[in-house]
């Protein structure tokens, strides 16, 4: 008899978390929205400069601070051919990492849509300094501009 209790009490509370699962979850898991951030760089991904720049704005709305949400509407606005607001929001996510390698080479870049060889060249130096491999791809199109 007391080898029969044990045994239901085993039984019993084996069937306790079963219970508890079986319920379910009360409320189903919501999905959580993408960032502002990434559906920027999706938007950039395929091409859509002026969806993305609206994205990464709103990204550095909701956090001044997000250099590589500036380095990203940095981009986005060079991509559009808007140089000189490319270059303000690269100087700004330069003045929150300063050694930020990618938002050099992109403002050399934009430099260079904007005409600015000397200022790209000083990006490209600032590459060279920190042993960045993004110097070559910069010195690159600081070449192949001064062939055309």
């Amino acid at each position: 008899m007391k080898i029969r209790r044990v045994v239901c009490a085993f039984v019993f509370l084996a069937a306790i978390p079963g219970a508890a699962f079986s319920a379910g979850d009360p409320e189903p898991e919501q999905k959580a929205t993408p960032s502002y951030y990434d559906r920027g760089r999706a938007e950039a991904n395929s091409g859509n400069w002026s969806q993305a720049v609206a994205l990464f704005q709103k990204a550095v709305e909701q956090d001044s601070k997000n250099h590589k949400a500036l380095n990203m509407l940095g981009f986005s606005l060079r991509r559009s051919g808007k140089y000189q607001e490319a270059i303000q929001a690269y100087n700004r996510a330069l003045a929150i990492k300063p050694d930020y390698a990618q938002a050099l080479e992109y403002r050399g870049k934009a430099h260079l849509g904007a005409g600015d060889k000397r200022a790209a060249l000083a990006d490209y130096q600032k590459l060279v300094r920190l042993g960045s491999p993004l110097a070559a791809d910069l010195k690159e199109a600081i070449d192949k501009l001064a062939k055309n």
